[in-house]
C-alpha cells in the first residue's frame, strides 16, 4: 500500500479507531498535528509534533503523517505569517523571497537566523493567532467525521 494514499490514511485512521483511540483523542491527534505543521520554522515540525505526542499519550504515527500532509501549506504559509508579522509589529518589511529564503535556510542557516530572526518570531506570532481557530475547526470537524465514523463501523457490526 502506497504511503500517503487515500486508503492507506484511511486504513491508518480505521485501525487507530478499532485499536481503541477514542474519537476525541484522534480528532485531538490530528488537529495538533494540522496546526504544528504549519509553524513557520522550517523543519522543526517533525521533533514538535513527536515531543508532544510523547507528552500527551498522542499516536506517533498519525499525528506525524497529518504533519506531512500539511507540509506543503507550511511552506506556502511560512513568507505570508513573517510578512504579516513584520507589518502588525512595525518591523521593517522582511526582505526575502521564498526561494531565497529556502536558499538561506540550506546553505547559510545562522546567516539566516541573524538577519531575519525578529521577522521570524514575528512570524511565529501571527502562526499563534492564526493556530488557535485552525486547531478548534480541525478539532471539532475530525471530531464529527470519527465519531460518525466509529458509530457507522458499530452499527455494521451488530447487523452482521
Amino acid at each position: 500500500m502506497e504511503k500517503f494514499s487515500w486508503k492507506y490514511i484511511t486504513g491508518l485512521l480505521s485501525l487507530a479507531l478499532k485499536q481503541g483511540i477514542t474519537p476525541r483523542k484522534l480528532a485531538l491527534t490530528c488537529a495538533l498535528g494540522a496546526v504544528i505543521g504549519t509553524f513557520p520554522l522550517f523543519g522543526t515540525t517533525t521533533l514538535l509534533c513527536l515531543g508532544i505526542a510523547i507528552a500527551l499519550r498522542l499516536n506517533i504515527a498519525i499525528i506525524q503523517l497529518v504533519n506531512y500532509l500539511i507540509a506543503p501549506l507550511q511552506i506556502v504559509l511560512i513568507l505570508p505569517f513573517i510578512k504579516a508579522g513584520t507589518s502588525v509589529f512595525g518591523l521593517k518589511p522582511f526582505p526575502y523571497s521564498s526561494e531565497q529564503l529556502l536558499e538561506l535556510f540550506r546553505n547559510e542557516f545562522w546567516l539566516l537566523v541573524k538577519e531575519a530572526g525578529v521577522a521570524l518570531m514575528a512570524g511565529v506570532g501571527m502562526w499563534i493567532v492564526f493556530s488557535i481557530p485552525l486547531f478548534f475547526v480541525v478539532f471539532y470537524l475530525c471530531f464529527w467525521i470519527f465519531s460518525q465514523w466509529r458509530n457507522t463501523g458499530q452499527r455494521e457490526l451488530k447487523s452482521q
